[in-house]
């Protein structure tokens, strides 16, 4: 069975990839899987009972067992899951932290740091969880949610670049993503929640479910379709058409030709295209956003 470090998850996690995984992590669900882990001994309380259910929240995966506990792995920048048959060896340098095996498949998850086992009061009032923001790739989150949370006046006074990657604002959006939402909202990183009109707003928000919807359905790519058809088309490679701006430094922009821009906002890499900032959104067929 194929590890799952595709060529999308290759870089720090983002919404779309922490998703993917919870997806792929559903072969749990109604088993007793055996665990083990080396740096946390109270998953002995966990042998023998079954998950009731698999999710991820943020960065965090959530798995859920008869009895009420709930086994919280957060990612930070550099954890990844690899999928197997049991006992398979994988090639990496990583360190095993985590492994949970039925009688045909097996999960590790490596390099991941926090690991815990949490009670309903637990996870009710977990420093991470109980901060998040509305979860992007949450099919309950609307529109509204965040538009709701753009006016909120906690938030109004920080440019969007900063914003952006704080998950209590919303969850999900790394770096690929942030570059990505505010290219097809049309929005420059220095605008502040309190600088957008009506029409901004939508487009923030739009932008953001749209994106990071399409990017967990085609593997990390935030292109809409079409594009990505004439690309292929032309000979360009996935890295090349994966993206509107993200790690395109010097490649002509898209819609207006215009090479991208790379700078750094908040510690991180920013791709952006400065003229088309202000001009309105880029793209917004996004089929699935209400």
């Amino acid at each position: 069975m194929p590890i799952i470090s595709s060529r999308w998850c290759k870089a720090s996690p983002e919404g779309p990839e922490i998703h993917a995984q919870a997806v792929r992590l559903q072969f749990l669900k109604g088993e007793r899987p055996r665990l083990l882990s080396p740096y946390l001994p109270a998953l002995e309380e966990l042998q023998g009972k079954r998950v009731k259910q698999v999710g991820a929240q943020g960065k965090a995966f959530l798995i859920t067992f008869e009895g009420g506990l709930t086994l919280y792995a957060h990612m930070q920048l550099y954890g990844r899951w690899m999928f197997g048959k049991p006992g398979q060896q994988h090639k990496t340098n990583r360190q095993l932290r985590l492994s949970l095996a039925t009688a045909d498949q097996e999960a590790g998850l490596y390099s991941a740091t926090q690991i815990e086992l949490l009670n309903a009061a637990g996870l009710k009032k977990h420093a991470y969880l109980s901060r998040l923001g509305p979860d992007l790739l949450d099919p309950g989150t609307k529109l509204a949610d965040l538009i709701q949370r753009i006016q909120n006046k906690q938030f109004s006074g920080r440019r969007l670049a900063a914003l952006l990657l704080d998950q209590t604002f919303w969850a999900g959006p790394g770096n690929y993503l942030r570059s990505e939402i505010l290219f097809c909202a049309g929005l420059s990183p220095e605008m502040r929640p309190k600088d957008l009109d009506k029409e901004q707003q939508v487009r923030l928000a739009r932008a953001s479910l749209g994106l990071a919807r399409r990017s967990l359905k085609t593997k990390g790519i935030t292109t809409p379709a079409e594009l990505v058809s004439e690309a292929k088309k032309g000979g360009q490679t996935r890295r090349l058409y994966r993206h509107w701006v993200f790690n395109r430094l010097g490649r002509p922009c898209w819609i207006c030709g215009v090479p991208v821009r790379k700078e750094e906002w908040s510690g991180r890499r920013l791709y952006r295209c400065l003229e088309c900032e202000g001009g309105g959104s880029r793209e917004m067929n996004f089929q699935d956003v209400e």
